[in-house]
């Protein structure tokens, strides 16, 4: 059944989708006004663990599947970039003191953007490749011999 909204119903899905923002936005604007600003969180440093091991994977899976010039690294270039947002966004928005902000930002600016950056590039430059995914270019080349 999903399979058939996302491929023969797409603007069923985007209807939706629009749904859904509008009520994460309601939600969004409902926590803003009850949080004053500060959330106590557990596993604090878990998620912060978890999350660089999203990008590790997800940089890993770029790195191998860019080796091997498939265009399957394109949806996976694209969720690296955003976790590589994500980072950059909270390292800066959660820090504590003012020698950790200045590190946060360099790490931000000199980092994990630019990083972000490539991830988008190379996410829409793997569209216009040719050839199987997971196939590479040597691979490609024998094929022709």
């Amino acid at each position: 059944m999903l399979m058939n909204l996302i491929t023969r119903t797409p603007a069923r899905l985007g209807r939706a989708l629009l749904v859904v923002a509008v009520l994460l936005l309601a939600w969004t604007v409902y926590l803003g006004s009850v949080t004053d600003g500060e959330v106590q969180a557990q596993n604090w440093s878990v998620s912060w663990i978890g999350l660089d091991l999203f990008e590790v994977a997800t940089l890993t899976a770029t790195g191998v599947l860019a080796m091997r010039k498939s265009r399957a690294v394109s949806p996976v270039a694209a969720a690296a970039a955003a976790l590589l947002l994500l980072d950059a966004w909270f390292d800066v928005m959660t820090v504590d003191s003012p020698t950790d902000w200045y590190i946060a930002w360099a790490m931000a600016l000199g980092v994990e953007l630019p990083a972000c950056y490539v991830m988008i590039r190379l996410s829409k430059t793997a569209l216009d490749w040719n050839g199987d995914p997971g196939t590479s270019e040597q691979d490609q080349d024998r094929a022709r011999v």
